[in-house]
């Protein structure tokens, strides 16, 4: 169980109902539901679901920023800073604004402190945070996503498979793409890795967004 300096296992985090967060509980509860039924709907609609969610959610709490946070936290349950930075596009000052203001409503607890990589250059350990319910098997997917996108072949990946979602997905309205259209597209790119390992990486990238990806 994941219960590592101080941090708060499942149980432990299903247990907190003391303080703001408690209050939230159903609250959570009933945008995770909203969020995950659009795992049934195509792409654009997804979108427009979760932009109208969003739009709501800023009047929630006044701040674009923390509801694209909170959001982001309904539909994986938990989340480092750096993954906010990335998956968000978030400023690293905004992102700890985000979790220090969602932190102090009780939304969101620390869960785990993440080990160092060996080029780091000090500082402090940094944090997985997951909200009040969150399950063990929702943080460790984000311990691992963390460490995934320190890594510079996955973030060169993402940067092709957010253009190709971008450009190619969303812009010709489907929801698939062929394996050898990714593969021209990392060609293309001239990047200092090898074509397959990046293509692979876009494709779970776009796999795990819902586009399919025909081999």
């Amino acid at each position: 169980m994941l219960d590592l300096d101080g941090t708060m296992s499942f149980k432990k985090r299903s247990e907190t109902h003391d303080g703001r967060g408690h209050n939230f509980g159903r609250f959570i509860a009933i945008y995770r539901q909203l969020l995950l039924l659009n795992k049934k709907n195509n792409l654009a609609t997804t979108l427009k679901n979760i932009q109208e969610l969003l739009t709501f959610t800023e009047q929630v709490f006044s701040s674009s920023a923390v509801a694209e946070v909170f959001l982001y936290f309904c539909l994986h349950g938990a989340s480092t800073a750096w993954i906010l930075q990335n998956e968000l596009s978030l400023p690293e000052a905004t992102a700890y604004r985000a979790l220090k203001r969602l932190r102090s409503m009780g939304i969101v607890v620390p869960a785990l402190k993440v080990s160092k990589v060996p080029s780091s250059k000090g500082g402090p350990r940094p944090t997985v945070w997951a909200l009040e319910g969150s399950s063990n098997e929702e943080v460790a997917k984000s311990l691992r996503l963390h460490f995934k996108l320190l890594s510079p072949k996955f973030q060169v990946a993402e940067t092709v498979a957010q253009t190709i979602l971008e450009e190619y997905i969303i812009k010709r309205k489907v929801n698939e793409i062929s394996y050898q259209e990714i593969m021209v597209q990392v060609k293309a790119l001239h990047i200092p890795f090898r074509t397959p390992d990046i293509a692979n990486l876009a494709a779970t990238y776009l796999n795990e967004r819902g586009i399919k990806v025909w081999r």
